[in-house]
């Protein structure tokens, strides 16, 4: 079928135009396999509340396997296990489930698990929630649940121009993530016109599959006779793409399976637009593809229209076993385990917090939001590889796991300190969206709570800063002492190098060896010497210390040149921060210290920003003129030439000098 799939021939006959990205979404994929590893691991029968997906034949498949799917908790035997769908489930839900004692596996997508997030947050801040979906899907009775007392349903224009609210109450949406772009717009409009102060996610919380999904139909109706939908009826994003197709002016059909293709349907077409809803599996196209060339449309013309890479993790205990036993597995398998280790603990933090107040819950809720966010897990992936390049295996389970802590540590390290960064440096983003002080002063003047907005939203910041601190000494707690030490020593040196940071800023005096200082000590020993230095500590290697210094500091402050080439002249899309930000800032990194020594221009425009008559954009443009953005290449590429020759003489565990070389070409020319 491979064959097939990439033959882009044009002989002039019935073609089919096949969409990319279709079928599954990474949502569906987890949930499945949560099914499926849930049966490996305790066996049939495994129950199932509700459709695992809305697909039949992915639910008949799972049956046959010794899934039993039932429409509500309570008629799960006492103490069996319970899979939870990804839609979503209300606290209600939940707490009937502990009540008999099920065993529960939560496969609810994370982006619906974000709106649920969402919900629990305007409720506690005392909005009314216009809940934007249809409200017989089990989405939407999950969400509802999470407020019902605050939560009003509406499912389309014309009920959102009806709604009657009290006057002056705060209101917010939030929508169902499979809904059709363009209504949820049409709806979310309305309803700004008729409440002013409205909040919400704009269209943040229809997913990217659905998303992705509607805008390859859209473009497969400009060029089709007909678009097929493969997908089950009572799937909402696979109905909603037929009704996109429709609307671009295109015939379009839902397809179950290829035995439902009514050869009629193709009477006078010549090119068929074929697409699946994000709960369909690829079999069924295979199928449909089969059945249509069968029809005389042998022709077959993938058209991509974006590339989806989006993987979301099962839960902890769930994850597969490494495919193989090579490097490559076991690091994936440590680094799952890490993500695994720090969801445990926020959502265990969360849950006790929570049970004494929502506002308690707070502070923890902005950690986990930032961690969740994404971000490259540099550290953490430093860490473990040091662990693995001197030896370490999954087979010592005692250090396997004192490297999960350490690694999962590293990255609560490191939230604290982007929290406590993005406070300091006054940036309105981070990964993407606002940033944890941004966001709580915008919620205090939404509100109209008393004080100032923006000193409440650094406050919760620095408190939630401080809280990801703790956390990761928590988890760094039972490292053996060597480890310790190196714990101790990169903390510190983060602290410190964040403060001669603000200090070299306020000062606004270029002193490229101070700047170069603060680039090793903030990036060089607390990206990669120390987290690289910790794990062959666990391993039982000191002898690798030299080794990884010389390799770290080198590879890191290419890592940090790289990060002031971006911020001068990268796009903030990329990079999910404000481009420029350390330049407007005044923030007087290694790039302008170096910049300002060896160009007249640059250095009297720093000077002039002493009195508070700054212009970014005239800094830019003398930047670029400067040549420093030569320059600072040239440097990076003789710091990786460092970086790679400092491992040439180590003894490394097979495989990992080259890889860790690759490791250092990565940072160093990342987003170039």
């Amino acid at each position: 079928m491979a064959t097939t799939l990439d033959n882009n021939r044009q002989s002039g006959g019935k073609k089919v135009i096949l969409a990319e990205p279709r079928g599954f979404c990474a949502g569906v994929r987890r949930a499945v396999e949560i099914v499926e590893r849930a049966l490996e691991i305790h066996g049939a029968p495994v129950y199932v509340r509700k459709q695992i997906v809305h697909n039949e034949y992915v639910v008949r498949d799972l049956e046959e396997r010794g899934a039993r799917f039932v429409e509500s908790e309570t008629e799960v035997p006492n103490g069996a296990v319970c899979v939870f769908s990804a839609h979503g489930v209300s606290p209600q839900v939940r707490a009937n489930a502990a009540e008999r004692g099920l065993t529960v596996i939560d496969a609810t997508c994370p982006l619906v698990a974000k709106v649920h997030q969402e919900a629990r947050r305007y409720a506690r801040d005392g909005r009314t929630l216009i809940l934007v979906g249809h409200a017989d899907h089990e989405e939407i009775e999950g969400t509802f649940g999470e407020a019902p007392d605050r939560t009003v349903i509406v499912q389309d224009a014309d009920e959102a121009r009806r709604l009657d609210l009290p006057p002056g109450v705060p209101v917010s949406y939030l929508t169902q993530t499979t809904l059709s772009v363009d209504d949820t717009t049409e709806i979310v409009s309305i309803l700004h016109e008729r409440f002013p102060g409205l909040t919400g996610p704009g269209t943040d919380d229809v997913c990217y599959a659905s998303q992705n999904r509607q805008n390859s139909v859209k473009s497969l109706a400009g060029r089709s006779d007909l678009v097929l939908v493969v997908g089950s009826a009572n799937s909402s994003n696979s109905v909603r793409m037929v009704e996109v197709a429709e609307d671009a002016g295109a015939r379009a059909r839902l397809l179950p399976d290829a035995g439902h293709l009514d050869p009629e349907w193709l009477a006078g077409v010549r090119t068929v637009g074929l697409s699946a809803g994000a709960s369909a599996p690829e079999v069924l196209v295979e199928e449909v593809i089969e059945r249509l060339a069968a029809l005389g449309f042998t022709d077959v013309e993938t058209e991509v229209t974006t590339v989806e890479d989006v993987v979301f993790r099962p839960p902890s205990g769930l994850e597969r076993p490494a495919a193989g036993d090579g490097a490559d597995d076991v690091r994936a398998e440590l680094l799952d385990r890490v993500s695994a280790r720090i969801e445990e603990l926020l959502n265990s933090e969360i849950a006790h917090w929570g049970s004494v107040d929502a506002r308690a819950a707070v502070p923890v809720e902005a950690v986990r939001e930032l961690v969740a966010a994404g971000g490259k897990r540099l550290r953490p992936t430093f860490c473990v590889s040091g662990f693995l390049a001197a030896g370490g295996s999954l087979g010592d389970s005692a250090a396997a796991d004192a490297v999960v802590a350490a690694a999962a540590g590293l990255e609560l390290l490191h939230a604290s300190a982007l929290i406590h960064d993005d406070v300091l440096d006054n940036s309105p983003t981070r990964r993407g969206v606002p940033t944890v002080h941004a966001r709580h002063a915008g919620v205090h003047a939404e509100l109209g709570w008393t004080g100032e907005a923006r000193r409440f939203g650094e406050g919760v910041a620095i408190l939630a800063g401080d809280l990801a601190f703790s956390y990761a000494h928590r988890l760094a707690g039972g490292l053996p002492a060597a480890a310790r030490e190196i714990w101790m020593h990169l903390g510190t040196e983060m602290l410190v190098g964040q403060h001669l940071d603000i200090a070299l800023a306020a000062e606004a005096s270029p002193d490229p060896e101070l700047a170069r200082w603060i680039a090793v000590c903030k990036s060089g020993r607390y990206t990669i010497h120390r987290p690289l230095s910790l794990g062959a500590s666990i391993a039982g290697r000191p002898d690798l210390q030299a080794a990884f210094e010389a390799y770290g500091l080198a590879a890191g402050e290419a890592f940090q040149l790289r990060d002031d080439l971006l911020d001068a002249f990268g796009d903030s899309a990329a990079t999910g921060k404000p481009a420029g930000l350390d330049v407007s800032e005044h923030k007087m990194n290694l790039l302008l210290a170096l910049a300002a020594t060896g160009d007249a221009e640059v250095a009297r425009l720093l000077d002039e920003g002493r009195n508070g008559d700054f212009d970014p954009a005239l800094l830019h443009a003398a930047l670029l003129a400067s040549g420093v953005r030569e320059d600072i290449e040239k440097r990076i590429d003789q710091l990786v030439a460092g970086a790679r020759t400092a491992l040439d003489a180590t003894a490394l565990a097979d495989g990992w000098r080259e890889r860790l070389g690759e490791m250092a070409v990565q940072v160093a020319y990342r987003g170039r």
